[in-house]
């Protein structure tokens, strides 16, 4: 602020007084009218430069304060270089800038969190955060898995029709794929980070039209110990396909996420960042009991085709023990993990009872090839841990024959996909996948022996929030009597995340 220009404004007003009144040099009352008029001028102008002084010093004090609250929404760096809020400055804005000079009340301020995404809780060392994604998908089947069935959702290998059961050329629109999360971050000083992180989409029924919120993730963290309902550790999801088909290929271990307790341990062998994990896992037994052993009853209150061969006895005894070993190098990723679980089998009307122990092992990974092409991979066998192999539901742990013995399923089976960069808006992935059982003899011939799929996709972000896709989808299921059946899917996708 420049100034007021008091003396230029009077100066004028003087002389054309001067002027008014003819000039006596003898005249002594003029004489004292101008050295009054001058004393007056001299007080004005300094009153004046001390207004303009105290106005400048304001104004510098406005801008200081301002300063320190743009400061105080800023990170800054700590010893150890990583990136922390600052927290609000205790600056007040100057008590004479303030009507009635009244100061200015602090509140607390909103400020960044530690994580990107996130921000802290007023007055508190917590970072939250929310997202998720909305996903569109419409699908077009060969052949329709049935009413209000999750196969024309998304790729369900035990729900693909075999022979001439099925309506042709069925069409699907639903939006249940997408999602929303929270989570949140809390430092401590002596017992490592607090995680916590909630998600849902809306697969909670089946019926096409019906948009049921579903609890995907629920889990928390305290340094490197988790608890709560999240991936299976005998998953390495850094593995699984870039597919719009959220069911997967049918080689991938199954997406499976269930409620555990899981300690990560990292650690470093010639240079190679590594890491152990291991967790207790709930089970959940699936099996194939002969109809002479198992009432009819029981099995005719599920009429799915693809279920009513199987029970799921809640007989449970011992959590599904899990071990994974990562290796994470510079050029991509590769895990081994192993299960090992009791299959137990409980009749509640005669009180038989049969158990066995079974497992497998799983190779999974990575690798980075040219540019920010990759390719990925599952190798997996076992023996009684077919709950772990392909999409959900496609194969039983065991089989009980009609005197009550019980027999471990062998199951195997494999994925490789290569994803492409075409730039760094275009990129397809091509994936191929297989699985199979053997059964022992007895077992009823109608059920699911080998799955197999094939994807092949062109997926298009023209900016990180969004992505437009089209998938086709070749996928098979053939039984234990040799039948099989045919899906062929084309899929267009939506997704915007925020």
């Amino acid at each position: 602020m420049k100034p007021l220009p008091l003396f230029s404004k009077v100066f004028p007003i003087l002389c054309c007084c001067l002027l008014t009144f003819p000039v006596r040099a003898a005249d002594e009352d003029i004489k004292t009218l101008l050295k009054t008029l001058s004393q007056q001028v001299t007080q004005l102008q300094s009153q004046v430069d001390r207004s303009n002084s105290r106005i400048e010093q304001l104004e510098q004090e406005l801008q200081h304060y301002r300063a320190e609250q743009v400061a105080a929404g800023k990170q800054a760096v700590n010893a150890a270089g990583q990136a922390v809020a600052v927290a609000p400055s205790a600056a007040v804005a100057p008590a004479n800038l303030v009507a009635g000079n009244d100061k200015t009340k602090e509140k607390p301020a909103v400020t960044v969190g530690d994580v990107k995404g996130t921000f802290k809780i007023p007055g508190t060392d917590t970072s939250v955060g929310l997202g998720g994604f909305v996903k569109m998908d419409t699908l077009f089947n060969s052949v329709s898995a049935g009413r209000d069935r999750l196969g024309d959702q998304q790729l369900v290998m035990s729900q693909i029709p075999v022979g001439a059961a099925g309506e042709r050329g069925q069409i699907a629109f639903h939006a249940k794929e997408s999602r929303l999360w929270f989570k949140s971050f809390t430092p401590t000083s002596d017992w490592g980070d607090i995680n916590t992180y909630l998600e849902f989409d809306f697969y909670g029924d089946p019926a096409t039209y019906t948009y049921t919120p579903r609890l995907r993730h629920a889990y928390g963290s305290i340094g490197r110990f988790l608890a709560g309902q999240t991936w299976t550790t005998f998953l390495n999801v850094a593995a699984l396909p870039d597919t719009l088909d959220v069911g997967g290929s049918a080689g991938a271990i199954t997406s499976l996420r269930q409620p555990l307790v899981r300690w990560n341990q990292p650690f470093n062998w010639l240079d190679m960042p590594m890491e152990w994990q291991l967790a207790f896992e709930a089970p959940r037994s699936r099996l194939w009991v002969d109809s002479a052993l198992e009432a009819s009853s029981s099995k005719s209150a599920n009429p799915n085709l693809d279920s009513a061969y199987y029970i799921t006895p809640n007989a449970d005894r011992y959590p599904d023990m899990v071990a994974r070993l990562n290796l994470n190098p510079d050029w991509g990723n590769v895990s081994l993990a192993a299960v090992g679980r009791q299959l137990r089998y409980t009749n509640g009307t005669t009180g038989y009872r049969q158990a066995d122990w079974g497992g497998g092992v799983n190779l999974a990974g990575r690798i980075n090839t040219l540019g920010l092409d990759n390719i990925r991979f599952m190798a997996h066998y076992g023996k009684g841990d077919a709950r772990y192999v392909s999409t959900n539901n496609t194969f039983a742990d065991a089989a009980l024959d009609n005197h009550g013995a019980i027999n471990l399923v062998d199951a195997y089976g494999g994925m490789l996909s290569y994803q492409h960069w075409w730039d760094k808006q275009w990129r397809s992935s091509v994936t191929y996948g297989f699985a199979q059982v053997d059964y022992p003899a007895y077992a009823n011939a109608v059920l699911s022996r080998q799955v197999q799929s094939v994807h092949a996709n062109l997926l298009w972000s023209p900016v990180s929030q969004a992505m437009l896709g089209l998938e086709y989808t070749y996928a098979t299921r053939e039984l234990i009597d040799g039948r099989d059946g045919v899906l062929q899917r084309v899929q267009f996708s939506a997704k915007y995340s925020f």
